[in-house]
Parts: C-alpha cells; structure tokens; sequence
C-alpha cells in the first residue's frame, strides 16, 4: 500500500515539474536576458485585462505580435539601462496613476487580476517605466533634430483657426504635435538600430 502511495506522490511531483517546464520553455533569448512561454502568458493575460477586444483576435497572430512586443521592450530596456538612462519614483507613479484612471482600473481590481494570475504587482508599473526611460532616450539622442516646417504649421493654423484659441497657444500646440510625430519616426528608427547592436536567438 505504502509503495502504491509513494509512487503516486512521485508520479504527481513529476508530472508537476514537467508541466512547469513546459509552460516556462524559453522562446528568444536576447543577449542575457531570456523571454519564456510564462512571459507571453503573462503578456497575453495582460492584454486581455486592458482591453477586452483581445480575446477576440486569433490566437497564433496574437501570440506572435506578443513576442514582438515583449522582443522590443527587452530591447528598449537593455539600451536605456546602457545609456544609464533614469526616471524618478515619482513621475513613475503619476504616469501610472494616469494610466489606470484613462483605463478606469482602481487598486483593488488591479491588484485581484494580479493574484488571480500570479502576475508580479508591479508588472504594469515596469512596463511603464520602460516606456518612460525610453522616450527620454530618443528626446536626449534626437532633440536637435526636431526641427518643424513652420510653413506647414502655419497651413494648419490657418485651417484650424477659432476664436476662441489664442492663436498663439494652437500654434505652440501645433509645434509640439509635429515634434511628437518626428519623436514617434526616431524611436522606431533607433528601436531598429538598437536591435542590431544585440544578439537576438529564437531558440
């Protein structure tokens, strides 16, 4: 009796273990740092958490624009930590508080998705920090670069002319709207370069 108990102990501890092996198999490999089957799930999770419409997509096709993502944000990571790259506690938190009254999520839902998931309670502000390192990255390396067609300003100005806006002001706000999408060119431009300096293996 005790043998048949013993074995079924073993044979659950085994098949546990496999189970987590399976379900943590590592994908890419990016310089020394990895992303695993556990990760996309996560990330899939997450998504799925934020935005509803998710779980409609197919699920190949979203696991492969997962691994992408994750792909770019090891990428970003690795490169503003090389730069030294840093952003205060503080503005962390604002961005994160922001983020999650736009989503309409308070603490209490997060922080249940979190447990239900076994999901690291701070796996969003991470993202989020990521984000902020590396859009002060591309402002630092680019920002004598960012040179607006007034002209074309101007053109818009015209078109969007109301009384009630201090010409002014919509200029000022026309400038930084056409800085943001030359920001937006040059971080995809450098995210590409930047992965060419790394050893990137589908394993």
């Amino acid at each position: 009796m005790s043998k048949k108990i013993f074995l079924l102990i073993f044979v659950f501890f085994l098949t546990n273990s496999e189970a987590k092996q399976l379900t943590n198999n590592v994908i890419v490999s990016i310089d020394n740092t990895i992303i695993t089957d556990l990760d996309i799930n996560k990330e899939i999770n997450f998504l799925k958490f934020i935005n509803k419409d998710q779980a409609a997509n197919n699920p190949v096709l979203l696991k492969r624009e997962i691994l992408n993502s994750l792909i770019d944000r090891k990428i970003k990571d690795i490169e503003t930590n090389n730069f030294k790259i840093e952003v205060s506690e503080k503005e962390i938190e604002i961005n994160l508080y922001n983020y999650l009254e736009r989503s309409k999520i308070n603490n209490e839902i997060i922080n249940s998705f979190y447990n239900q998931n076994e999901i690291e309670t701070d796996y969003l502000k991470n993202i989020i920090k990521i984000d902020m390192k590396w859009s002060k990255l591309v402002r630092q390396l680019y920002e004598s670069r960012l040179n607006v067609n007034l002209t074309e300003v101007n053109k818009e100005l015209e078109k969007e002319q109301n009384n009630t806006v201090d010409d002014e002001k919509l200029k000022r706000q026309l400038i930084i709207t056409e800085q943001n999408k030359l920001l937006n060119k040059f971080s995809a431009t450098h995210l590409e370069k930047s992965k060419k300096k790394y050893l990137i293996k589908f394993l």
